[in-house]
């Protein structure tokens, strides 16, 4: 794409709404899960906001009810009185004139106006009813008031009220003095003027008063209704607060438990249920400290009697080895039966002495009195030449092994304890491969440096995968080892990939193989990223393509992180894990000449 070709560009740092409001609400719904007194104080302030609602919903509705019905009860029998008064008033006049009742009509109409007493205007309008035999008519009395009333009535009403005796009324909305609409009531009836004929009159009430009333008790009812709302959070909160603090207690004191703070104890008060939750919390912490104590002596006594028994045998092993050598060397002089003893025992001295080195090493990890030391050095170097070491045992099981490396393979090790690790993983790896081919892949990351040991034999199975790195065991017991072995050699592996702070992994399929990988930090102490997945390598089509027979594809990896049992252990996860083989310490000269990226060390068997 060219210098000149347009562009879309955003502003760094701003954010649309939508994400802004995404982000507040993801973190208020964290804030939420993380706090029960939040959950706890928000449902009760919830369950207290419906009841309210429908508690004041229900008194406001027969407040209003109440009101209202007051308020036409007040209009009607207001109405029925002037209607009354006015009707004797006009049955009084003997033979009245039209002038005498237009000018009473005219009085009546301009009387029904008086805003202080809630009455908006009255209106007398002739009936509809009203026959030609009537002697003389009278006009409609016209006000500003009368014809806003006029506009109200609707012709229901006026049906209603014709030819009936009874007080009518309907709602209407009214205007008040300010212009604002207000509800209000019209009530009608009829009036029977002597000579004139049957008249309607009607007079508007406002209910403006009831709808203020109503107002301000809902008012008065909202404000309380928030105060009590908060009364009841902040109670709430702060009896959650009470009742959860001796829980946050415990949930400190567990804390400190697991990171050995044995002496963690709960004050304990009252005789409640919360003062029995401390009185178990504190019964289990003095158990656990007495166990613990317990197992640290017992462990105590463990290691100082391996470390004293691997000590005091080392001398006279070391005499009996001299002395057996020295038989060894005459084997040739020795009847045929004498000389094969003479190799048994020369086998099993050598077999002994590893052993009690592995046991002397084991009891330094256990006291925690290791240190490393240091240097560059390349991994790539370190397990060509523990491949060229153990190309005897190659030959014997006839397995072809092939190094792989990519990028830069150099790190801060100690060469010595590298060189231990992978030479266990290989001899493990020819033990198990079942006369098929070994992979070492060693591959250079940014922080990490690491090495897969992978075959093609007999693999794992879950229940393997779970001991793979316990001491002095084995998958196969009955399978004969052609370099002898002591069980420790895989613990032994663990504990120096983690005191060079890295890890050592395993993976395998039943059938298929079996996959060790060793990641080491390129500084001691760092943060890293391994350079390889963990895989059952021998599974992948890139590796010498699909694995004979069905490999049990299909079938979940057994997987072991040395995370367990067995000094700092080993967890299996679906799958992964085997027994492995000690290996005799390589000669100080082995070395592999070469420097390709994929080579196949000579006199090795295909």
């Amino acid at each position: 794409m060219s210098s000149w070709e347009a562009r879309t560009f955003r502003p760094r740092g701003r954010r649309s709404l939508a994400d802004r409001l995404r982000e507040r609400y993801a973190s208020v719904r964290a804030w939420i899960r993380m706090s029960l007194t939040v959950r706890v104080v928000a449902l009760i302030v919830l369950v207290g906001i419906v009841f309210i609602g429908l508690v004041g919903a229900f008194i406001l509705s027969q407040v209003r009810t109440q009101l209202f019905d007051r308020a036409v009860t007040s209009g009607v029998d207001q109405f029925s009185s002037t209607r009354l008064k006015t009707q004797r008033t006009i049955n009084s006049l003997a033979s009245p004139t039209a002038g005498q009742l237009q000018q009473l009509a005219n009085e009546l109409v301009l009387s029904q106006y008086d805003p202080v007493q809630s009455i908006m205007g009255g209106a007398l309008l002739r009936s509809r009813a009203h026959t030609s035999a009537s002697s003389f008519s009278i006009a409609e009395p016209s006000t500003q008031s009368s014809t806003r009333i006029r506009t109200l009535i609707s012709a229901e009403m006026r049906d209603s009220v014709r030819g009936s005796s009874a007080v009518h009324w309907q709602s209407v909305a009214l205007s008040n003095e300010k212009g604002r609409t207000v509800p209000g009531i019209v009530v009608g009836g009829e009036l029977n003027l002597p000579g004139a004929g049957t008249y309607e009159f009607y007079v508007a009430y406002s209910l403006e008063s009831e709808m203020y009333a109503i107002q301000l008790m809902t008012n008065v009812l909202t404000v309380g209704a928030i105060v009590l709302l908060l009364f009841i959070a902040i109670a709430t909160g702060f009896v959650v607060r009470m009742v959860l603090q001796p829980v946050r207690e415990a949930s400190k004191n567990a804390r400190l438990l697991s990171e050995g703070g044995f002496d963690a104890r709960m004050a304990i008060k009252g005789e409640d249920e919360l003062a029995q939750l401390a009185r178990s919390f504190n019964q289990m912490a003095s158990s656990l400290s007495d166990q613990f104590e317990q197992l640290d002596r017992m462990s105590k006594v463990q290691q100082e009697f391996v470390s004293a028994v691997s000590h005091e045998l080392r001398s006279p092993v070391t005499t009996i080895r001299m002395a057996g050598e020295l038989i060894y060397d005459k084997r040739g002089d020795l009847p045929p039966a004498l000389r094969r003893s003479t190799e048994l025992q020369h086998d099993q001295l050598i077999n002994l002495d590893m052993m009690l080195s592995d046991l002397l090493e084991i009891s330094r990890f256990d006291a925690g009195a290791m240190s490393l030391a240091t240097e560059p050095a390349d991994l790539l170097d370190i397990a060509r030449q523990v491949v060229a070491s153990q190309q005897p045992l190659a030959e014997a099981n006839e397995v072809e092994v092939v190094i792989e490396s990519r990028g830069e393979t150099t790190a801060k090790v100690e060469p010595r304890r590298i060189e231990r690790i992978i030479r266990n993983l290989v001899v493990n790896a020819l033990e198990h491969a079942e006369a098929r081919p070994v992979r070492i892949l060693v591959v250079g990351g940014e922080t990490a440096v690491a090495v897969e040991v992978s075959d093609r034999g007999i693999g794992l199975t879950e229940e393997q995968a779970a001991h793979v790195f316990d001491r002095f065991w084995r998958a196969d017991t009955a399978r004969v080892r052609k370099s002898g072995g002591t069980g420790l050699g895989l613990t032994i592996a663990r504990e120096d990939a983690l005191l060079h702070g890295g890890r050592l992994q395993c993976v395998g399929r039943e059938g298929v193989g079996a996959t060790f990988l060793l990641t080491i930090p390129r500084d001691a102490g760092e943060t890293w990223t391994s350079p390889i997945q963990l895989r059952v390598a021998a599974a992948v089509e890139e590796w010498g393509g699909e694995p004979e027979g069905d490999g049990g594809r299909g079938e979940p990896d057994a997987r072991s992180d040395g995370e367990g049992p067995g000094g700092r252990g080993a967890t299996a996860g679906p799958g992964e894990s085997r027994g492995e083989s000690r290996a005799p310490d390589p000669p100080a000269s082995a070395s592999v000449e070469g420097e390709d990226d994929v080579e196949t060390p000579k006199g090795s068997a295909s």
